[in-house]
């Protein structure tokens, strides 16, 4: 009996420390990993896509913009080229985003009146875009390598588990921090929310349509997400209706020069370059 349970206390113990073991050789991601994986899978798949912009006021559609944007990303630069397709007054204005790995980055914009791109200067990035609810700087690939981060509760959201993570940027911003809602079942982003300056309240509240989506290529093919202002009845809905990722989109798709190519399709441009043999 004495044997029996010596060995019995020695499997017990072994079982543990294999168990504890087993558990401290897979920790709880960082929070820089969680919210960088996130947001690559959620918002920021390269390649080509059409979005449509649904602006409501007063619970009212009010307006209506679409355009086809491409984007890369690499370990130095992220890259974007957004051409607006609708309206019909709308359509040649183009935007280029180049971005570096501090975060700055250079933001051209193509008016078909004017004939010529002018620049988006740093103070002009909370700026509304084009009447939506978004801003210029919301456009912009977040790297959170720039961003003071801090686990909060774990919560349900729509039933869901999510990990809650504050980040507050440490660069020029018009935010005083945000905060984010990452679906743990889906490593997505299920909702953002803006805050100014030290306010308790957010005043923007970014929610992403996370059931049902399809994965591709190690990323999500999000189709609905809406930006709403707090507090008002004001909100833009985002409608994705195709996409294509590419994760080697050619880097000579964004180029300034490319910007006044007023009505050539996006899709064949990103194809032509692909089709050409250059580099990723």
């Amino acid at each position: 009996m004495r044997k029996q349970a010596a060995i019995l206390l020695l499997t017990v113990v072994m079982l543990g420390a294999r168990a504890g073991a087993e558990e401290f050789a897979a920790p709880e991601r960082g929070e820089r990993d969680l919210l960088r994986d996130a947001f690559d899978r959620t918002l920021h798949a390269p390649g080509v896509r059409s979005v449509e912009l649904r602006v409501y006021r007063g619970g009212r559609l009010v307006s209506r913009r679409a355009f086809d944007v491409a984007y890369r990303r690499d370990a130095e630069n992220a890259r974007s080229l957004l051409r607006f397709t609708a309206p019909n007054y709308l359509r040649g204005h183009a935007l280029l985003v180049l971005e570096t790995p501090e975060s700055a980055s250079d933001t051209w914009l193509y008016q078909a009146e004017e004939r010529r791109p002018r620049r988006v200067g740093t103070a002009h990035k909370a700026d509304s875009f084009y009447g939506s609810d978004l801003s210029f700087e919301e456009l912009e690939h977040q790297r959170f390598e720039h961003f003071a981060l801090r686990r909060l509760p774990d919560v349900l959201e729509g039933g869901v588990p999510c990990a809650v993570i504050e980040a507050v940027p440490q660069r020029a911003s018009q935010y005083g921090r945000l905060v984010a809602w990452i679906d743990r079942t889906r490593n997505g982003v299920a909702r953002v929310d803006f805050y100014r300056g030290s306010d308790v309240e957010p005043s923007k509240r970014l929610r992403v349509a996370l059931g049902g989506v399809v994965e591709e290529a190690g990323f999500l093919r999000i189709q609905h997400m809406r930006i709403e202002q707090i507090g008002r009845e004001a909100w833009t809905d985002v409608e994705t209706s195709r996409m294509e990722i590419d994760p080697a989109i050619s880097a000579e798709a964004f180029s300034a020069s490319l910007l006044e190519r007023e009505g050539e399709d996006l899709y064949a441009l990103v194809g032509r370059h692909a089709a050409s043999g250059d580099e990723p």
